[in-house]
């Protein structure tokens, strides 16, 4: 069987995990993490989705600044519906022994593309932040052995209550104070109790079996991945990879049509199975439902893809699949005329093995260092922030460039694939989501309260240092991960590796 064939992957087991656990806009997690500013007030947002359409969303907004506002308000927008379609806003409540932390909660009812509207008033004035959000059905609840027990019991209880009521009323309830039913009544007695019995258990039946259809109904809807099919393809031009969309429901046009983000139709990254090789990819559209991109020299192996792609209606989702780099390969069906040009933005890199990198300082090929500061050790679902200083060999500042429209990129996954999620600077939010609920809005989004985070914006948010990045974020599980980190420095793309051991929450 070919290499690329979902029959043919060495590690399709994998592959089913992590395709069981992605999470619309990225793998292991559909939590939106957002840094930026709301106006004149910088702020940090987590959305935490609740795994469970209809959901109460809990959201946290970290004012990171001097200046505090005297209110912050959210306020779920669904795509579809804009500004006159969405519920009230709620207030978010200032969290005790945490300053500038307020938390609020919010019902996300339908599954589908949404922004939360953070509005934050104040001395300092009035703004607006827009962070989108994927709320999609992840799990299914199961009812708890004691819950079921109990309703059982209540359940039995009514049924011989209702047919005991429907038996009394008949036998006894036109009688004299008292007077013995007579033997006809007492056989109506049976014969009315004997029917209630019937209609109540065609009832039950009949709540059952609607139980059973809006369960079956709900785990259709838990979201699942497009499925795809990747194969890497030799000809005299070159290795081509091609990820084709072969799912049902992109060929029946079920989805929005996709947009660009950061001017790409479609973000790739290739991880080796055992972290030592990564490349950030942008293939082009070779039809509807197909992707090719020149294939980098990277070195030989079973690789994970994970490639993002952002829908009109501001729905962000990552594809999932894994091909052999390497070995043998498909034929191409025919030579093209010319070779696949590679995108400009493509950038890859070979790394040490994993647990082999430093823990905080990474020597780029340049020579240039990239320091983590660490912090406190991370643990599970806290809120933290991504801090990486770059320099050059002689230690002086490194002045980083904008690599599409980015000060960097950072790419965080379990050691096991479990979890992959693309962060920025502004977080993991698309840019193009942002875009298209700003113009949702009719316009009021130019102004500047509700600017987008860009390159003046972040470097301000980084203390104005010229080399310092953050990336908000909260690892989604216990384990090892490694974070992939991108910088662009005198025209050149570079990248650095740091492995992390993430601690169960305390």
């Amino acid at each position: 069987m070919p290499h690329g064939t979902r029959g043919g992957r060495l590690a399709g087991a994998l592959l089913a995990f992590a395709t069981l656990v992605v999470a619309s806009a990225h793998v292991g997690t559909s939590n939106a993490y957002f840094e930026g500013m709301a106006g004149p007030y910088p702020v940090r947002v987590i959305v935490r989705t609740p795994g469970v359409i209809p959901g109460l969303a809990q959201v946290s907004v970290r004012v990171t600044g001097a200046a505090q506002p005297r209110a912050i308000t959210v306020r779920p927008l669904r795509w579809d519906a804009g500004l006159e379609g969405a519920p009230p806003a709620d207030t978010a409540r200032a969290v005790a022994g945490e300053t500038g932390l307020y938390a609020a909660a919010l019902w996300l009812m339908t599954t589908g593309s949404y922004s939360v509207r953070v509005s934050a008033v104040g001395d300092a004035g009035e703004g607006v932040a827009l962070v989108p959000v994927n709320a999609v059905a992840e799990r299914r609840l199961d009812m708890g052995a004691g819950m079921a027990a109990a309703l059982i019991a209540a359940a039995l209880f009514l049924f011989v209550g209702a047919i005991t009521i429907f038996g009394a009323a008949v036998r006894e309830s036109v009688l004299e104070p008292g007077a013995e039913p007579s033997p006809r009544r007492r056989r109506a007695s049976v014969a009315a109790m004997a029917i209630g019995g019937v209609v109540l258990a065609l009832a039950l039946w009949g709540g059952w079996s609607w139980w059973g259809a809006v369960d079956r109904a709900y785990r259709a809807g838990i979201f699942r991945p497009l499925q795809t099919s990747s194969t890497v393809t030799e000809s005299g031009s070159g290795a081509v990879l091609t990820l084709t969309i072969d799912d049902p429901s992109w060929r029946g046009r079920e989805w929005t049509p996709l947009i660009p983000d950061h001017g790409k139709l479609m973000h790739m990254f290739l991880v080796r199975d055992d972290l030592v090789a990564f490349a950030h990819l942008h293939p082009e559209s070779a039809d509807s439902s197909s992707f090719a991109t020149a294939l980098p020299p990277v070195p030989p192996g079973d690789y994970r893809i994970y490639a993002d792609i952002v829908h009109e209606s501001g729905f962000a989702q990552t594809l999932v699949d894994e091909v052999r780099v390497g070995g043998a390969t498909e034929p191409a069906s025919a030579p093209p005329a010319s070779p696949l040009p590679r995108d400009p933005d493509d950038s890859w890199a070979e790394l040490p093995g994993h647990g082999e990198a430093a823990a905080d300082v990474f020597t780029l090929a340049s020579g240039r260092r990239v320091t983590r500061v660490s912090g406190r050790e991370p643990r599970v679902d806290e809120e933290l922030s991504l801090e990486l200083h770059v320099a050059e060999p002689d230690g002086t500042p490194s002045a980083l460039e904008p690599y599409m429209g980015m000060l960097s990129h950072a790419a965080v996954t379990a050691a096991d694939g479990s979890v992959f999620v693309h962060l920025h600077p502004a977080g993991s939010i698309s840019m193009a989501a942002i875009q298209q609920f700003r113009a949702g809005e009719g316009g009021v989004a130019n102004r500047a309260g509700m600017a987008m985070p860009g390159m003046a914006v972040m470097a301000a948010m980084a203390g104005g240092a010229p080399n310092v990045v953050r990336f908000p974020f909260a690892f989604p599980a216990a384990g090892a991960y490694r974070v992939f980190v991108q910088v662009k420095v005198a025209g050149a793309v570079e990248t650095a590796a740091f492995d992390v051991v993430v601690r169960s929450a305390q």
